[in-house]
C-alpha cells in the first residue's frame, strides 16, 4: 500500500501499511530483536525495548555521517508485545502496530516529521525497509540497497507529496552514493 502524509496538529504522520502473512509473534520478533533488526533496518539500535529505555542509533553503512548526537539518540515510548512498539528517534517517533488479519497480520507503521520536505524521502526509505522485512520474514534473499531502486520511490512519492506538502528533499550529497 502507497505511504501517505497527513497533517497531525503541529507536525505531520508518514504513514505506511503492509499486510504479512504471518502472525504478530513471528514479526513482533523481526521488529525487536537486534540481529535482525540489523538486517532490515539502515541502523543498529542499542538498547532495551521498555518503557523509558535510551536508544542509540548506529548506521551500518555511515550513512549517518553528520547527524547530531540529539538525531542519534532515542526512547522507548510504548511496549504491547506482540501488539504495540514506539519509539523516540531524534525529533520523530516511530510506531508500529501489529493487527492479526486472518492467517498473518498487518503492520501499520508510522512516523511523526517536523518537516514536510523530508515525507517522500524517509516514505521511500521505509518502503525499501519494509520490503527487507517482508523478505526477512518470508526467508528470502534480501534486496541490496540501490540509489536506483531508492531514486524511483523517491521520484513517486515527491510526485505525489509535492502538491500538498512542497519540494522534497533528497539525502544530503554527501552520503548519496550515486
Amino acid at each position: 500500500m502507497d505511504a501517505t502524509l497527513t497533517k497531525a496538529g503541529s507536525s505531520l504522520r508518514l504513514g505506511l501499511e503492509r499486510h504479512l502473512a504471518h502472525a504478530p509473534e513471528k514479526v513482533w520478533r523481526v521488529l525487536t530483536e537486534r540481529e535482525l533488526i540489523k538486517l532490515w533496518f539502515p541502523c543498529d539500535i542499542q538498547g532495551d525495548w521498555k518503557v523509558g529505555a535510551a536508544l542509540r542509533f548506529e548506521f551500518l553503512h555511515g550513512e549517518g555521517e553528520g547527524l547530531t548526537e540529539d538525531q542519534l539518540r532515542g526512547e522507548v515510548l510504548a511496549v504491547e508485545p506482540p501488539r504495540l512498539l514506539e519509539f523516540r528517534w531524534g525529533n520523530g517517533v516511530i510506531r508500529y502496530e501489529l493487527i492479526p488479519d486472518g492467517d498473518g497480520c498487518r503492520l501499520l507503521l508510522s512516523e511523526t516529521l517536523d518537516d514536510a520536505s523530508w515525507g517522500a524521502r524517509d516514505a521511500a526509505g521505509w518502503e525499501m525497509c519494509l520490503d527487507n522485512l517482508e523478505l526477512l520474514i518470508e526467508g528470502g534473499t534480501l534486496a541490496r540497497f540501490t540509489w536506483d531502486a531508492w531514486r524511483a520511490k523517491f521520484e513517486h512519492y515527491k510526485k505525489k507529496f509535492e502538491p500538498e506538502h512542497g519540494p522534497q528533499d533528497e539525502p544530503p550529497a554527501d552520503i548519496r552514493q550515486e
